[in-house]
């Protein structure tokens, strides 16, 4: 269950953020922002429930590398910092993501 204090905390018109359920292993998306949405050109009910590595924000310039350094930290619980590009829903490149990596 997403807690509704921390998401009204974090939401607003510039936060583009997604929460996922680390606890079943899996880390699906339980909540995206607003933001979110509008930056990835991705509506809500199509980003619920898929994994938090974003497959669907994958394009030919996405580093495998990064993807699975974000698929290792996801399935340890850490955090760590690299950069990975993702592509918006019409295909153009949009994020730069910056993950913490001590």
């Amino acid at each position: 269950m997403v807690d509704p204090f921390l998401i009204a905390k974090l939401c607003d018109n510039h936060r583009s953020f997604l929460v996922a359920n680390a606890q079943q292993g899996l880390c699906h998306i339980i909540y995206c922002s607003d933001g979110f949405c509008r930056l990835t050109g991705f509506s809500r009910a199509e980003v619920m429930q898929r994994p938090a590595v974003c497959e669907f924000l994958h394009g030919p310039m996405t580093s495998p590398h990064a993807v699975a350094a974000l698929r290792d930290a996801l399935a340890a619980g850490v955090e760590k910092h690299f950069e990975i590009l993702y592509y918006r829903k019409d295909d153009n490149e949009i994020l730069s993501m910056n993950f913490n990596d001590d």
